[in-house]
């Protein structure tokens, strides 16, 4: 059973290690970092420190993500404390002075736990919390202050922006607002009380002997129902997004990995097409049309009349047509058209976008998905040594008609969205955030390309079995790092 800690300038590795030896230690949590971690059910994961101003902070679902599948998630000190408060009902658990204000109400602001910090090993802390002045403050009334000047000094603090707030410009401000002598005297009490100072500090402590020491703990029972509106297409994008494969000490997304496949592999088309057709045809066939010897596409129509996804004659809705070209409305036969227009528009499922997973005909594909992770950590490796020739370099900045020429080209076709939806993309919108991630390495000529070209397509009307479709066992290696052109690397202005 593993201890995950994520923690910054509350408490640093050393300290966390001191108490809990054996503690996998992380910097202080940002959005997806959860999903990528993917611990086991019985593992540990203590959230103390988290990002929220140059990074998005941890969504909720992420951690009731983690709840759902066995782990225990602690919150203390700082954003854990804060989630806790706000999860408690649903099975987090919360440890801490910290904690307790927020569950109790007594603080709401979510800014008093903020912090500014160095973004180094160490995240050295260059303000403090103003839950931690309002702990020190609070600790010392009744031996060096009254409860009113305790109270006039806080709100001195409270009424300025987080970066600015620390023990230092408590005692300025104090001098300019008649408050001097209170300010001397509680400097003087923490001085001989130093560990006061710093509540954030003390309930890290607190957190880590219990989960090192695995303390029974008050935890609000589980209600599985609770969690029925978890799996929503937000947390569906989330995991797709952050979870993968390690390759190389990188992680490799399955998004990104099945990405390659879309952008590159001339008969993904055929794939797309071929699983959304067994999916439409597995939906439902009508009774008396079970035909076994009828082919997939005859199978997936009578499903699709059955279930009255198509007009009252058979063919497509004026909705359905809406997916097509004109040029192939008016050239196509009427059985294309309507087959193209129900593989354009089918989605896999409520709140899943088409594409959240790798297509079951991929995932004996072994050495192709090697193939494409291997490409993908490529891609990832070329981004980052642009970035660091060239300090202003974002993937993000790269314009979306440079994407869009480029795939356009190398796809050779006439309407590039209608395209894009025949690889399973959902549209321009998803191409140019795909697409920009891997032009680099796709202008650096080191694509496999004849490897990619061997691929035979999926045709509509037969089983596929996995070994029809095999690549090379030793594909091309990966593309060398820092190889894309040089007018890429500068940033651009996307213009829309």
């Amino acid at each position: 059973m593993a201890t995950h800690v994520f923690a910054g300038p509350t408490i640093g590795a050393d300290d966390i290690r001191r108490v809990v030896p054996d503690a996998v230690t992380h910097p202080p949590v940002r959005h997806g970092d959860l999903l990528r971690l993917r611990p086991a059910a019985a593992d540990t994961v203590l959230i103390l420190d988290g990002l929220f101003f140059q990074a998005p902070a941890v969504r909720h679902k992420e951690i009731l993500h983690l709840v759902r599948r066995g782990v225990r998630v602690v919150g203390a000190s700082s954003m854990g404390a804060l989630r806790a408060a706000e999860l408690h009902p649903y099975g987090v658990v919360g440890v801490g002075q910290v904690f307790q204000w927020y569950a109790d109400g007594t603080v709401t602001a979510d800014d008093e736990v903020a912090v500014v910090h160095l973004d180094d090993d160490g995240h050295a802390q260059l303000s403090d919390a103003l839950v931690s002045i309002r702990y020190g403050l609070r600790a010392a009334t009744g031996e060096a202050l009254a409860p009113d000047e305790a109270n006039g000094l806080l709100a001195l603090v409270r009424d300025l922006p987080f970066p600015r707030r620390s023990w230092s410009a408590l005692w300025r401000m104090a001098e300019q607002h008649g408050l001097a002598d209170a300010a001397r005297r509680a400097r003087g009490w923490l001085d001989v009380h130093p560990d006061q100072r710093d509540v954030k500090r003390l309930d890290a402590l607190r957190a880590l002997r219990l989960v090192r020491d695995g303390r029974p703990v008050e935890v609000t029972p589980v209600d599985v129902s609770k969690h029925a509106n978890l799996d929503t297409v937000y947390l569906a994008d989330w995991r797709w997004e952050n979870e993968g494969v390690e390759l190389g000490g990188r992680l490799v997304t399955d998004q990104h990995t099945l990405a390659f496949l879309q952008l590159f592999l001339p008969a993904y088309p055929s794939l797309h097409r071929r699983v959304t057709l067994d999916a439409i045809a597995r939906d439902g066939t009508p009774e008396g049309d079970d035909d076994a010897g009828a082919t997939l596409v005859e199978r997936a129509l009578g499903a699709a009349r059955a279930r009255r996804l198509l007009g009252p004659d058979g063919g497509p809705t004026a909705g359905m047509r809406e997916w097509l070209s004109s040029a192939e409305q008016a050239a196509l036969p009427d059985r294309e058209i309507v087959v193209r227009a129900l593989v354009r528009s089918f989605r896999t499922e409520p709140g899943i976008r088409a594409g959240h997973r790798v297509p079951s005909l991929l995932t004996g594909q072994r050495a192709l998905l090697r193939l494409a992770r291997t490409c993908a950590a490529a891609a990832g490796a070329v981004n980052e040594t642009a970035t660091r020739r060239n300090g202003e370099f974002r993937v993000e900045h790269i314009r979306h008609d440079l994407v869009e020429t480029f795939f356009r080209n190398r796809w050779g076709c006439a309407d590039l969205e209608v395209a894009c939806w025949d690889r399973g993309l959902t549209g321009l919108a998803q191409l140019h955030e795909l697409g920009r991630y891997f032009l680099l390495l796709a202008r650096s000529g080191k694509l496999p390309e004849e490897t990619l070209n061997a691929v035979p397509t999926w045709p509509d009307g037969q089983p596929g079995r996995p070994d029809e479709h095999r690549t090379a066992d030793g594909p091309a290696g990966p593309p060398a790092a820092g190889s894309g052109p040089t007018d890429l690397s500068r940033p651009a202005t996307n213009g829309r």
